[in-house]
């Protein structure tokens, strides 16, 4: 079986070491094989050797049976909305180096979605064009909010603009920013379980009502977790925007939009498949997050017509992402 895993998340070591110089937040320092993450107001998050080593994560992919390509995206935890417009800026400079060096590396089995600095809206779109034009990286990743910022913030429509007319799919992951007080304790199971689908879908919703797609028909989203609260939550969403004077009604920009399974539910992932239909779902893990497994066996128990389930592993992410080969970057 051959399948895409639009879902993982691969830190280079040299990002690691870019936020262990610094004495600010976001930073990082070593804790035996593992490393620390310390971001949003001091919190510290704990990173194990497989977020940093891709050779592990090809290896845990191969004991699931399927002939694996691996999709990166910035995560939760690079906090790379956290630092400084130019800090941010060499930050993901670092990142897409790496990542484009993978790409030579492993050519046709690993891509990756730019890392972005949108805290200054001409250095992302500048390094939108670098990561794209020249290295060959095949989206741009975007967190859930700018520290505190959303994401449908006016001045950031030039950069929309600009990865329209690229083409470039737009991969939309949580961040730790809403309701963080309302959603401490339990060992941040709250947050971790409810609170980062909460998060994106803030996102996404604000960039449909911001008229963004009626701007920009031709703009390309992936809203990782199945879509989050977002395909439940539908009719209400229908009934309360009247105030955003859109064309359509927000339900018709969210179907146009591409989702993953890293929501591994029987019952989710109908839903997903339902609401935007067979080929705007793809596989995704959320590796290392979660083992791949998970989302491969929540979609196998829903006993898919086979054409269905093989654009879903990995028919639906080659179209959207055109993956074929890196061509060699000078």
């Amino acid at each position: 079986m051959n399948a895409v895993d639009a879902h993982i998340h691969w830190f280079p070591n040299a990002y690691y070491e870019f936020l262990a110089q610094r004495t600010r937040l976001p930073r990082a320092e070593r804790d035996g094989d593992d490393a620390w993450f310390y971001i949003n107001g001091n919190r510290s998050v704990r990173m194990w050797p497989e977020w940093f080593d891709l050779d592990m994560q090809f290896e845990t992919f191969a004991s699931t049976g399927a002939e694996m390509t691996l999709i990166t995206s910035m995560g939760i935890h690079s906090d790379l909305d956290g630092l400084p417009a130019d800090e941010a800026r060499e930050g993901a400079r670092i990142v897409n180096e790496a990542w484009a060096d993978a790409q030579r590396r492993h050519p046709g089995r690993f891509f990756a979605a730019a890392a972005i600095p949108l805290q200054d809206t001409a250095l992302a779109i500048d390094e939108l064009e670098h990561a794209i034009g020249t290295l060959g990286l095949r989206g741009a990743s975007l967190p859930g909010s700018i520290a505190g910022e959303p994401l449908d913030a006016p001045r950031l429509e030039p950069f929309y603009a600009r990865a329209a007319e690229l083409g470039v799919p737009l991969f939309i992951h949580p961040t730790d920013g809403v309701f963080v007080d309302v959603m401490e304790g339990y060992d941040n199971g709250i947050y971790k379980s409810l609170g980062r689908v909460v998060d994106s879908s803030v996102a996404v919703l604000r960039l449909v009502l911001s008229g963004l797609f009626d701007r920009h028909p031709d703009l390309k989203v992936l809203h990782f977790h199945a879509g989050g609260v977002l395909p439940y939550a539908a009719g209400r969403l229908d009934k309360n925007a009247k105030v955003a004077a859109l064309e359509q009604p927000p339900t018709a920009y969210l179907k146009r939009m591409w989702v993953d399974t890293a929501m591994p539910h029987p019952l989710t992932l109908r839903m997903a498949l339902d609401f935007y239909g067979a080929d705007r779902v793809l596989y995704g893990s959320d590796n290392p997050c979660w083992n791949p497994l998970a989302a491969l066996e929540a979609l196998r128990s829903l006993e898919l017509p086979e054409a269905e389930l093989r654009n879903t592993l990995s028919g639906n992410a080659g179209t959207l992402l055109d993956l074929r080969a890196p061509a060699p970057v000078g």
